[in-house]
C-alpha cells in the first residue's frame, strides 16, 4: 500500500490532500426505515471500537455491522435521544427521562443499566437526555434541566439559569448554551461564561466546530456561521454561509482534512472546505433519502454517517471514486468526453451535458440532455476540434447544447481519422462503413462504402491504409478500399487458422499507435509479412494474463488505464519504463461497469470517467485513501435447533460450549463491520477437526452445519472486504458430547454389563455340568432301580397296575378339568368290574386249589380288591377330585341345600361337568329314566322354576 501512495504522488505532484470530491455525487448507501425496521428519526450516532455503528432511534437503539441490524429496546420503553461509546468499549445513552450504560453482550442478554440510581433524592426523576460526551472529566449527559458528570461511579449536578439547550465538546473544552442568557464553558468543576459569545446569547447554537487551535466556527440556526478568531467574533464571511442561511443548520461537524459537513433542516447536507467553498451539496434531489439532518458521525475510515429524520444514510467521502448523481436519471453509460469546456455523458437515453467545473467552482448545475439526440448513443469523438456523436438513429455534428445530423444511417458504432487523409473519417455501422468529409470547416457525410455489410463496432486503420473491423462473432475482417474510399476492394476473414485463438469474443483495441486483438488468450498482433496474429507476450503479463481485456486507453504521462473481464486498473509508467499494476481502487467498478460495453475516458489524472450501469463514475488520484486498514470479523450468533440461540460474546478465552449429541445442527451467523461496498464482502470459514481446507470465499454471511459426529470444535471464519484486504479470524469453540450409548458413562455399564455376562456364563457353565454329573448319577441309579425291580416278586404286578391307573387318572386331571374327572370317574366304575370279575376268578381259583399259601395270598388279594370297590371309598375320592376342580362346591351346596342327599350331591356334580343321561346313568349304576326322575326331585329340592335351567344354575353356583 505505501507503494501505491508513492505511485499516486508521482502521479500527481502538487497533490492536495482534499478529501471530498467535486465531480458529481460521492456513492451513497441509503437505508430506510423498512430496512432497518426501527423509528423514523436516528438523533446520534457512534461507532464503538469494534467498527459496529449505534444509532440513537426514536424506537431504540439500532446497532449495524455492514450487514444486519439489531434493535435494542426490550431493556428500556422510551425514546433513545443521544449516544456516545467511550474508548473502552461503553456504551451510555441518553433516554426521555433516563440515562445510563448499555450491554448488547451480556451473558444475559442485552442490558441497560440506569445511573438514576445515583443521584440525589432532591433530584428523583430527568427530562430528555440531548448530548452525550466522553470528556477528561468524565462522561457528560446534558439535558434541558442538568448537566450531569459521571465519573468513579459518581455523578456531579450543574443547574442551569433557565434551561441547557445545546451542548458542545470541542478540543478538550465543553461549551454548553442557554438561550438569552449565553455561552458557558466548564473548566474543572467550575463554569465560565464566555465573555465574547454575549451578542449570540439569543441566536440558537446548533453547533461548533474548530479547524486549529484558538478557531472556532460557531454554527446557529437561523442566522448561519459565527467565526471568533484572534480574539476576535464576526460573521463566517464564505460561500458555505451566504449561501445557505435559509437552509436552517441543525447540525455541523469537522471532516478529515479540514472539511466541515453541515446537516440542515431544509436542504440536506453541505459539505465546505476550511476557506468556506462549497465542495458538495447533497438533498432529496442527488441521493440522500430526506433533506433534514438530525445527526453526523464521521467514522473511522473517514466515511460520513447521516442521521435523518426518516432514515438513515452513508456517504463514502473517502473514496476516489464519486457518480452521476441517479436523480439526474441519465440511464446507462456508454461514452464521455469533455469538449470546450463542457462534460458530455452518451447513454442509452440520449447525449447529456453540463459546465464541467474547474476546482474550486461549486457546480449546482445539472444535466440537460441535448435536444434531438434521444435514444442510444454509441460513441463521441473530437475530430478536426468538432464533436461527433454515434447514436443509434446517425450521426449527429454537436456544437456547444446543439446537436445536428448529419447521416440518418442508423447504428453508427464509431469513428477513426484517416492518417493520410485527416479530412476523411470512416465510421462503422450496424451495416457496414461510411464516409465522412471535413470541408467548410464542418464535417459532412459522403457516402456508404459499397462491398462489406459487416456490423463494424471495432475499427482501426493500418500503415498501408487497410481498415480492421472486429466482429464479436465472426471474427477480424481486414477491408481493402478503393482510392476513393467508397468501396472495398478485397475483405478477408481472420480467425483460428490465422493464428487466432477462437473466431469468436474477438475485440479490436488501438493504444500506443498500434492496433491489437484482445482474445480470450490475451493480446495478440498481426505480422503482415506471415499475414498471421502472434500473441504478444509481454502485454500480456503487463495487464490480466488471465483476462480478456476490454478496454484500454493510454494518458499523457504513458499510464494504461485498462477494463478486463473481471478487472479494472491502471499501469502505472515508473521512472525506469517499468510498470507496477494497480487495481485496489477500482474494486468498487467490477460490478457497476456494462458487461461487454465496457468504457473509460481518461480527461486528466483526477478525472478518469467509466460508464455504468446507472450513469458514470469518475475517479481521481487526488483523493488519497488507505485500502489496508484492518477490520475485525465477528461470529455474532449460533442458533442450535430446538433449544435457547446462544449469542456468541465478544470475549476471547472462554471456555468451550458443550452442546449434546442430539443438538448437532448449527447455524453460525458472522459478520464484519466494513461499510464500504458491503455487497462484495465475503468470508471464509474453517472448522477444526472437521474442514480439510478453508472454504472458497462466499458472500454468505452464515454457515450451516449438521449431524456433526462427536469431537472438539473451533469454528475459524475470516473476512475479506472489496480492497481485497482479509480481516482477523473470529473463533467459536464448542464441544458435541457422545450421544449415550458412546458415553463415558455408557463404557462403564457396558463393562458392567460384560462382567455380569461373565459371571452368569461361568454359572450356566458350571450349573450344565452339575446338570450333566446329576444326569449320569440319576442314570446310574435308575439303572440300579431297575435291576432291583426285576428282582421282584410277581406279586407286586397288580398294584404297579393300580399306581398306573392312579398315574394315569392323575395325567388325565390334568389334561381336562370337566371331561376328564368323568372320564375319570368311569375309569373307576370300569376298574372296579374289572375288579370285580378278577374277585369273582380268584374265588373260583381258590375253590379250586388244594395249595394252603397259595390260598393265603389268594385271601388277601380278594381283601385288596374288595377294599378297592368300596362304593363309600369312591365317592370319597370323586368328592375330593371334583372339589378339586370346582373349588369348594359341595360345601356351597351343602350351605344352600342342606336337605340333599350324597347321591343328590354327586347328581349336581355330574350335571355341572354338563356330563350326558347316560354317562350319569352308567356312573350311577341305574337307568335313563332313573336319571330323568332323580333330575325331576333334585328340581323340586332345589324349588327352580320351570324357566330356570338347572345346568346353568349349578355353573352359577
Amino acid at each position: 500500500m505505501k507503494k501505491i501512495l508513492l505511485i499516486l504522488l508521482l502521479v500527481v505532484p502538487t497533490l492536495a490532500f482534499s478529501q471530498v470530491k467535486r465531480f458529481g455525487v460521492p456513492n451513497i448507501l441509503s437505508y430506510p426505515k423498512a430496512e432497518y425496521r426501527a423509528g423514523t428519526q436516528n438523533w446520534g450516532i457512534a461507532q464503538d471500537p469494534d467498527g459496529f455503528m449505534y444509532f440513537a432511534n426514536n424506537l431504540g437503539l439500532l446497532r449495524f455491522d455492514g450487514l444486519n441490524w439489531n434493535l435494542y429496546n426490550d431493556s428500556f420503553t422510551s425514546n433513545v435521544r443521544s449516544v456516545c461509546i467511550d474508548e473502552d468499549g461503553i456504551i451510555y445513552i441518553g433516554l426521555d427521562e433516563d440515562f445510563g450504560i448499555f450491554d448488547p453482550n451480556s451473558p444475559e442478554g442485552p442490558v441497560f443499566k440506569s445511573l438514576l440510581d445515583k443521584l440525589p433524592e432532591d433530584i428523583p426523576e430527568t427530562d430528555v437526555i440531548w448530548k452525550i460526551y466522553d470528556t477528561q472529566y468524565g462522561i457528560v449527559f446534558q439535558s434541558y434541566q442538568y448537566l450531569f458528570i459521571y465519573n468513579d461511579d459518581e455523578i456531579d449536578i450543574i443547574k442551569p439559569q433557565k434551561a441547557f439547550y445545546y451542548s458542545f465538546y470541542i478540543n478538550n473544552r465543553l461549551f454548553f448554551h442557554e438561550p438569552g442568557v449565553g455561552l458557558y464553558e466548564y473548566i474543572n468543576g467550575f463554569v465560565n461564561k464566555v465573555p465574547w459569545a454575549d451578542e449570540l446569547k439569543d441566536h440558537e447554537i446548533q453547533s461548533i466546530v474548530s479547524f486549529f487551535e484558538n478557531h472556532l466556527l460557531i454554527g446557529t440556526a437561523q442566522s448561519g456561521w459565527f467565526e471568533y478568531k484572534n480574539g476576535e467574533l464576526k460573521k463566517w464571511d464564505v460561500p458555505a454561509n451566504t449561501q445557505t442561511e435559509n437552509d436552517v443548520l441543525y447540525c455541523g461537524i469537522k471532516l478529515d482534512g479540514n472539511h466541515l459537513a453541515i446537516g440542515t433542516i431544509l436542504n440536506g447536507l453541505i459539505i465546505a472546505n476550511s476557506d468556506g467553498e462549497i465542495i458538495q451539496r447533497l438533498n432529496l434531489n442527488n441521493g440522500l433519502q430526506n433533506n433534514t439532518i438530525l445527526s453526523l458521525c464521521n467514522d473511522r475510515s473517514g466515511n460520513l454517517w447521516l442521521g435523518l429524520d426518516n432514515g438513515i444514510d452513508y456517504i463514502e467521502l473517502n473514496s476516489p471514486i464519486s457518480y452521476t448523481s441517479r436523480s439526474e436519471n441519465i440511464g446507462t453509460g456508454y461514452c464521455a468526453v469533455i469538449h470546450n469546456n463542457l462534460l458530455y455523458l452518451g447513454t442509452n437515453q440520449g447525449l447529456f451535458t453540463k459546465k464541467f467545473s474547474a476546482v474550486g467552482q461549486d457546480n449546482t448545475e445539472v444535466f440537460k440532455m441535448i435536444p434531438g439526440t434521444e435514444g442510444q448513443v454509441w460513441s463521441l469523438k473530437v475530430l478536426n476540434g468538432q464533436l461527433l456523436c454515434g447514436h443509434n438513429l446517425g450521426t449527429f455534428a454537436i456544437n456547444e447544447r446543439e446537436a445536428r445530423q448529419i447521416s440518418d444511417e442508423p447504428g453508427l458504432w464509431t469513428f477513426i481519422q484517416l492518417k493520410d487523409q485527416p479530412d476523411y473519417a470512416i465510421g462503422g455501422t450496424f451495416n457496414g462503413l461510411v464516409l465522412f468529409h471535413f470541408e467548410n470547416n464542418q464535417w459532412k457525410f459522403q457516402t456508404k462504402t459499397k462491398g462489406f455489410s459487416e456490423s463494424s463496432r471495432f475499427l482501426s486503420e493500418d500503415k498501408d491504409g487497410n481498415i480492421w473491423v472486429s466482429h464479436g462473432a465472426k471474427g477480424v475482417f481486414r477491408v481493402t478500399l478503393n482510392a476513393q474510399r467508397d468501396s472495398a476492394t478485397d475483405v478477408k476473414l481472420y480467425g483460428r487458422n490465422e493464428g487466432l485463438p477462437l473466431d469468436l469474443m474477438n475485440i479490436l483495441l488501438k493504444f500506443d499507435n498500434t492496433w491489437h486483438i484482445s482474445t480470450v488468450d490475451g493480446l495478440y498482433l498481426y505480422n503482415g509479412e506471415t499475414d498471421r496474429f502472434e500473441k504478444n507476450k509481454y502485454l500480456i503479463n503487463l495487464f490480466a494474463p488471465k483476462n480478456r481485456l476490454k478496454y484500454v486507453e493510454k494518458d499523457i504521462r504513458g499510464n494504461y488505464w485498462y477494463i478486463a473481464e473481471n478487472e479494472v486498473g491502471v499501469l502505472h509508467k515508473n521512472d525506469d519504463t517499468s510498470y507496477t499494476k494497480i487495481t485496489t481502487p477500482f474494486q468498487q467498478l467490477r460490478n457497476k461497469l456494462v458487461r461487454e460495453w465496457e468504457f473509460l475516458y481518461v480527461f486528466d489524472l483526477n478525472n478518469v470517467f467509466f460508464a455504468t450501469e446507472n450513469g458514470f463514475a469518475d475517479y481521481s488520484s487526488r483523493i488519497v485513501t488507505s485500502y489496508n486498514q484492518p477490520f475485525k470479523c465477528f461470529i455474532t450468533q449460533v442458533d442450535v435447533p430446538n433449544i435457547d440461540t446462544v449469542v456468541y460474546p465478544k470475549e476471547e478465552g472462554l471456555e468451550p460450549i458443550k452442546f449434546p449429541y442430539q443438538k448437532n445442527a448449527f447455524r453460525f451467523k458472522f459478520s464484519a463491520p466494513f461499510y464500504q461496498n458491503p455487497e462484495q464482502l465475503e468470508f471464509s470459514y474453517f472448522i477444526d477437526n472437521y474442514s480439510d481446507s478453508w472454504s472458497p470465499w462466499s458472500n454468505d454471511n452464515y454457515r450451516d452445519l449438521t449431524n456433526l459426529p462427536e469431537n472438539d470444535y473451533i469454528f475459524r471464519v475470516k473476512a475479506r472486504n472489496s480492497f481485497g484486504i482479509e480481516s482477523n479470524e473470529a473463533q467459536f469453540s464448542f464441544i458435541i458430547t457422545p450421544p449415550w450409548h458412546r458415553s463415558k458413562t455408557a463404557v462403564y455399564i457396558y463393562i458392567f454389563i460384560v462382567f455380569i455376562f461373565v459371571l452368569i456364563l461361568a454359572w450356566f457353565i458350571n450349573r450344565r455340568f452339575e446338570k450333566s454329573k446329576q444326569k449320569e448319577r440319576n442314570k446310574h441309579e435308575k439303572a440300579l432301580r431297575k435291576r432291583e425291580k426285576e428282582f421282584k416278586d410277581q406279586s407286586l404286578i397288580a398294584e404297579k397296575e393300580i399306581i398306573r391307573l392312579k398315574n394315569e387318572k392323575l395325567e388325565a386331571q390334568k389334561l381336562s378339568l370337566d371331561k376328564e374327572l368323568a372320564n375319570q370317574t368311569l375309569s373307576i366304575v370300569n376298574k372296579n368290574k374289572f375288579l370285580m370279575k378278577i374277585n369273582e376268578e380268584l374265588k373260583r381259583v381258590s375253590h379250586e386249589t388244594s395249595d394252603g399259601a397259595v390260598k393265603s395270598k389268594m385271601a388277601i388279594l380278594k381283601k385288596r380288591i374288595d377294599k378297592e370297590i368300596d362304593n363309600q371309598n369312591q365317592n370319597q375320592i370323586f368328592e375330593s377330585y371334583f372339589e378339586e376342580v370346582h373349588a369348594d362346591f359341595f360345601e356351597r351346596l351343602k350351605d344352600k341345600f342342606p336337605h340333599l342327599s350324597p347321591k343328590d350331591l354327586r347328581l349336581c356334580a355330574y350335571i355341572r361337568m354338563n356330563m350326558s343321561t347316560k354317562e350319569i346313568a352308567t356312573l350311577l349304576n341305574i337307568s335313563d329314566r332313573g336319571v330323568e326322575i332323580s333330575r325331576y326331585r333334585l328340581r323340586k329340592k332345589l324349588n327352580l322354576s320351570r324357566e330356570t335351567n338347572l345346568s346353568t344354575f349349578l355353573l352359577n353356583l
